[in-house]
């Protein structure tokens, strides 16, 4: 736990609701419609604001994994955080969820990346690795986050699956 002496903070960001819907059938000719919902929950003076949520199509299916890569796909969820302009941030997450079935016991293993940029451009973000990366934010205070990921549904029991994903940003 950092002192209060080094004008450190940590700011906390939950993303609560990281809901994974999914019809799955039987039948892989069948259609199955995922949807994957993030919202912030603010701790600290940094404000995240969600500015879309990750939206996964039959198009992000490929043998039976759902890939949302957050550098090129249009269906990356995509937030910003706005702190103090040009401060130096560290951002870490934890790569992957366990997501539960809401009826049921069963889960499913969620392989979350994330890509960061200055600016509001996705095609030049640089993806986070899992170790703390350091980061600035940009002259107006902002720095941009694409989250993505991936999920194996071939033994996916038909349902809703929910779970958590925490992205932790500290002021160095």
């Amino acid at each position: 736990m950092m002192s209060s002496s080094q004008l450190q903070l940590v700011f906390l960001i939950t993303c609560v609701t990281c809901f994974l819907t999914s019809s799955l059938q039987e039948v892989k000719a069948q259609q199955r419609d995922v949807s994957i919902n993030v919202s912030a929950n603010v701790t600290s003076s940094i404000e995240m604001i969600t500015l879309r949520s990750m939206q996964l199509s039959d198009d992000d299916v490929q043998n039976d994994i759902i890939r949302i890569d957050p550098t090129t796909s249009p269906n990356a969820g995509k937030m910003v955080a706005y702190g103090n302009p040009n401060s130096d941030i560290r951002i870490s997450y934890l790569p992957t969820r366990e997501l539960t079935h809401v009826q049921g016991t069963e889960t499913l293993s969620f392989s979350y990346q994330v890509a960061g940029n200055q600016q509001e451009d996705q095609g030049t973000a640089e993806r986070l690795e899992v170790e703390n990366r350091d980061f600035s934010f940009n002259e107006d205070g902002q720095f941009y986050l694409w989250i993505g990921g991936s999920v194996n549904i071939s033994t996916a029991v038909p349902g809703n699956y929910q779970g958590e994903f925490t992205l932790e940003i500290e002021y160095i």
